[in-house]
């Protein structure tokens, strides 16, 4: 598989990056919470883990141009609104005509 082209590698890149910094707070969140008297639930351990999960996947899809990267990407996106430099960026990217080539081709080499 040949590398995307750098407008889809950036948004695969993101979400790799909002995938690792969640799994790093949940990592530093146990760590700090260790040691006071206060503990979070399996069930939030679980959500945020699932989140982390979710943006990674994200990411792996929007690198590979697989089915359902471009839908997943858009709800990941969500998020990045709340800064309106990088989310309107990204939100741009993936309305290009690159992008959208990206998961175009992605099919065309499946059939």
């Amino acid at each position: 598989m040949h590398r995307p082209h750098d407008c889809v590698a950036l948004v695969a890149r993101t979400h790799w990056l909002v995938s690792g910094a969640i799994v790093v707070s949940i990592g530093l969140l146990r760590w700090i919470t260790a040691k006071f008297p206060l503990e979070f639930s399996a069930w939030t351990y679980g959500i945020t883990g699932g989140l982390g999960v979710l943006y990674g996947l994200a990411g792996t899809l929007v690198w590979f141009g697989l089915w359902g990267g471009r839908l997943l990407s858009r709800v990941c996106g969500l998020l990045y609104l709340a800064r309106p430099s990088l989310g309107s960026f990204l939100w741009e990217i993936m309305d290009s005509e690159e992008f959208r080539r990206h998961f175009a081709r992605s099919r065309r080499g499946q059939e």
